[in-house]
């Protein structure tokens, strides 16, 4: 748990579509709640929250990122919330750390993809009110807080 001395006052809502990484996370995390649901049509009755996480399902096959973009912002985040997008700057092939999108037919990794995903998602961010960040290694986090939000110093993104 990221904030063991919060515990008790965090609600924490895992979505995903595969239920055997569910059950593993719900053993891992037995006070949060995990439910199997394409991210494309997340429950209405989901719930709002002051934090979104999407870590590397932005990109995967089949994922409409306006749609998602929209719905995260417009149904299931709070007025004065924050989401962290990562988009997959890497995966393991064959036990092997790859760097880079790939496309198929292209010999080395792609960056034109993540970069237009990841502009996109800036550009809607920071249109709807939000001080966009742009960091990450492994992973491309995009990083938004209202704008009306003070910028933490301190904080390592």
């Amino acid at each position: 748990m990221a904030f063991p001395e919060r515990a008790s006052s965090l609600e924490v809502v895992g979505v995903d579509l595969d239920a055997s990484a569910l059950a593993l996370a719900q053993r891992r995390q037995r006070a949060a709640t995990f439910l199997t649901a394409d991210v494309n049509a997340l429950p209405a009755g989901l719930g709002r929250f002051d934090l979104v996480l999407a870590l590397s399902v932005l990109q995967s096959p089949g994922v409409d990122l306006d749609r998602v973009l929209r719905s995260l912002h417009r149904e299931h985040l709070t007025p004065g919330g924050g989401l962290v997008l990562g988009f997959p700057n890497a995966r393991y092939r064959g036990g092997e750390l790859s760097y880079g999108a790939r496309l198929r037919n292209f010999a080395r990794p792609d960056l034109s993809l993540l970069f237009a995903d990841v502009a996109q998602s800036r550009r809607y961010l920071h249109k709807h009110g939000f001080k966009v960040f742009v960091t990450g290694k492994y992973e491309v986090l995009v990083t938004a807080i209202p704008a009306a939000a003070r910028t933490p110093g301190d904080l390592e993104l």
